[in-house]
């Protein structure tokens, strides 16, 4: 086959990267089994230098692009996760404070919460292919907006047995092959889940979500704020008997699909974080949790209603602004939408012992 080409007469090529496909099939087909697990397959597929989803175009959080996120959908968002950053400012005292974010997207997250943001801020991004960020030091403020839910994961199937489900190469293209579990960590995460799934019954589980957590607390100063916002569901739910086919998801050009193994390199593969998974990693890496909440009451407590009622105030701004603005702001805060995202605040104790009181959640002045 030549490098970089289709197959003539291969639709399934269509739409796909050719030289991601050929060197995930290669890897697959020197593999001692021919076979890799789905959440070496998501990676690659992903995060794959110059080829991958999130490592080959800044557009796809974008209108423009495969979906919105809050951050590109307004500036809002950015301001009110400015005002959460100066009240852990405040109460660190830290000058300038140090704000790690985890993303893949184009920095509009951080452009806009320095709008919000009157506090010395220090900002530095892990972004997903490289994982490279711009400070060493501890970090005050560990931020991860719709991270995790992309982060590689293993898919699983109840047959009898648990079972994991690979990746491997058959007639010309990607096809699933189910044996025994790469890693006993697997059954071990949905026995600390409490889970036992059903005959039958699929799920994902991402291992690299809970390690994450912990090298965010390692990154943690005393003091310091792990904020969490992504769609996500405590264990009973996400693996209960109501998601029979799993969490897993594709997307692309804003359409929502279930197959990973259309588009490779162009579309997005995700899945509900498992936020019972996401408490007991920070609980063992000696986190407490500061808060609990949705999208919609987060953004709504930092003042996300003001800032559209001071637009709306202003004759300077053009009505079609306001429009837009306004039908942003409906879109954060509906529960159907984006405002059903969870939030989520552990914190490392100060010195003193105690927790910070976090703006955004019910409990806040």
């Amino acid at each position: 086959m030549t490098s970089g080409r289709a197959p003539d007469g291969d639709d399934r090529w269509v739409g796909s990267e050719p030289r991601l496909v050929e060197a995930i099939r290669d890897e697959i087909l020197q593999a001692p089994q021919r076979r890799i697990t789905f959440a070496r397959f998501m990676e690659r597929t992903l995060t794959e230098p110059g080829l991958g989803y999130y490592a080959s175009s800044e557009t796809r959080p974008t209108r423009a692009g495969d979906f919105l996120s809050a951050p590109e959908l307004h500036l809002f968002f950015g301001r009110c996760v400015g005002r959460f950053i100066d009240a852990v400012s405040a109460a660190a005292a830290a000058t300038p404070l140090h704000v790690l974010e985890y993303g893949g997207g184009r920095g509009t997250l951080r452009a806009s919460a320095m709008t919000g943001a009157r506090a010395a801020v220090e900002w530095a991004r892990v972004d997903m292919p490289d994982r490279s960020d711009a400070f060493a030091g501890p970090a005050d403020v560990v931020l991860a907006n719709e991270y995790l839910d992309a982060l590689p994961l293993h898919r699983l199937v109840q047959r009898v047995r648990l079972r994991e489900v690979y990746v491997g190469w058959h007639e010309g293209w990607f096809s699933e092959v189910i044996d025994e579990p790469s890693t006993p960590a697997l059954a071990a995460h949905l026995a600390a889940d409490g889970v036992h799934l059903l005959e039958g019954q699929r799920a994902e589980v991402c291992l690299a979500a809970p390690a994450w957590m912990a090298e965010a607390a390692a990154r943690l100063a005393p003091g310091g704020v792990v904020l969490v916002i992504d769609y996500g569901h405590e264990a009973v739910e996400l693996y209960g008997p109501r998601r029979m086919a799993g969490s897993l998801l594709t997307y692309r050009e804003h359409e929502v699909g279930d197959d990973p193994f259309a588009a490779i390199g162009h579309t997005d593969i995700t899945a509900h974080v498992d936020l019972t998974a996401m408490a007991r990693a920070a609980d063992e890496a000696g986190l407490a949790l500061a808060g609990s909440t949705t999208q919609g009451p987060f953004l709504a407590r930092l003042g996300l209603g003001q800032m559209l009622a001071e637009l709306a105030r202003d004759p300077a701004v053009d009505p079609q602004v306001y429009l837009e603005a306004r039908a942003a702001v409906a879109r954060l805060l509906d529960p159907r939408h984006l405002g059903a995202f969870r939030v989520l605040a552990w914190a490392r104790p100060g010195a003193d012992g105690k927790v910070p009181t976090l703006p955004g959640f019910a409990d806040s002045p």
